[in-house]
C-alpha cells in the first residue's frame, strides 16, 4: 500500500521548491546542474487537445476517445480526492474536488485515504467531466508521483485534468529550463494550422504556455516548440486556428506505442 493523506500531504509541503527550481534551471551553472531533475527519463508527458476540437469518424471526440481506450484498458483505476495542483496553488476558477486519474497496478496501490478506487464507467464519467470543463488533459508518468504516493513508477500512469492558472506542467513550460519543455510532448499525428482568416489579433500569442506562437506581418505562426494543446484554438475569435490530424487509427497505434516505451498499465502487465 502506498502512502498515506498524512505522509502525502507532508511531502507536498515543499511544492514552494518546484517554484525554486524552475527558476534555478534557468540560472546559468544551475541550469546543467539540475537537467537530470527535469530530465525526459523520469518526466515524460503527452498532452491532449483541450475541448475536444478534433471530430472523427462519426463525430466521436478523438482526445476522449483516445482517454477512455486508456481507461478500459489500465488494470485498475483510481480518482485522487483533489488535484494537488489547485489545492496549493488555492485555485479560484475550477473545483479542488476534480483530481487526477490514476492507471494502472500502481493505481491499485494508492493509499484509500488520498481517494478511491473506481470501475470503468466512472473513470469514463471522470474524464468527460473534467473535458466538459476546459481543463487540459495532460497523460503523465513522472517519477515525482511514483515517490509521492510510493507506488511502482513503470506501473503507472496518471491523465490530470489541468487548468492554465495552476497547473504545474504548464508553469514548467513557461518558466522552466528547456529540458522539461523537451519532456512535454504533442500527441503524434496532430499538427495546428492558421487559415486565412488571421488578422494578426495575438490572442493566441497570449495564451500559448510554451510561447510558440509569433505574428508576422500576415498572420500568427506556429514554431517547433507548438504541443497542440488546443488552447490557441479556443482563444482565436475568429475560428482561424484548427488542429488537424494524421490518419485516425495511426495516431492510436503510435500513442500506444509511445505509452509503451516507459508504462505497462494493462491487465496482468500484457500488452
Amino acid at each position: 500500500m502506498g502512502r498515506s493523506k498524512r505522509v502525502y500531504n507532508l511531502i507536498m509541503d515543499l511544492w514552494p521548491l518546484y517554484k525554486v527550481g524552475l527558476w534555478t534551471g534557468n540560472q546559468p551553472g544551475m541550469g546543467a546542474l539540475l537537467k537530470p531533475v527535469f530530465s525526459s527519463k523520469i518526466h515524460q508527458v503527452t498532452i491532449i487537445p483541450v475541448n475536444e476540437p478534433i471530430q472523427t469518424g462519426e463525430q466521436t471526440a478523438l482526445p476522449y476517445t483516445l482517454l477512455t481506450q486508456l481507461v478500459e484498458q489500465a488494470s485498475a483505476r483510481f480518482i485522487m480526492t483533489e488535484c494537488v495542483c489547485r489545492s496549493h496553488e488555492n485555485c479560484q476558477s475550477y473545483p479542488v474536488s476534480l483530481g487526477c486519474l490514476f492507471l494502472g497496478d500502481g493505481a491499485a496501490k494508492i493509499h484509500p485515504s488520498l481517494g478511491r478506487l473506481a470501475s470503468i464507467e466512472e473513470a469514463k464519467v471522470h474524464v468527460r467531466q473534467g473535458m466538459q470543463m476546459g481543463l487540459l488533459p495532460l497523460i503523465a508518468h513522472t517519477v515525482v508521483d511514483a515517490l509521492a504516493l510510493g507506488i511502482p513508477y513503470n506501473r503507472m500512469l496518471a491523465v490530470c485534468f489541468c487548468c492554465e492558472c495552476c497547473c504545474a506542467v504548464q508553469r514548467g513550460m513557461h518558466q522552466g529550463p528547456p529540458t522539461l519543455l523537451r519532456a512535454v510532448q504533442p500527441l503524434p499525428g496532430l499538427s495546428v494550422f492558421v487559415g486565412d482568416e488571421c488578422v494578426n489579433c495575438g490572442e493566441c500569442v497570449e495564451v500559448c504556455p510554451t510561447r510558440a506562437i509569433s505574428l508576422d506581418h500576415t498572420r500568427a505562426m506556429i514554431s517547433k516548440d507548438c504541443k497542440v494543446c488546443g488552447l490557441c484554438v479556443n482563444a482565436c475569435p475568429n475560428g482561424a486556428i484548427s488542429v488537424i490530424m494524421d490518419d485516425e487509427d495511426n495516431i492510436m497505434a503510435r500513442f500506444r506505442a509511445r505509452i509503451k516505451q516507459y508504462a505497462d498499465i494493462e491487465v496482468n502487465g500484457k500488452h
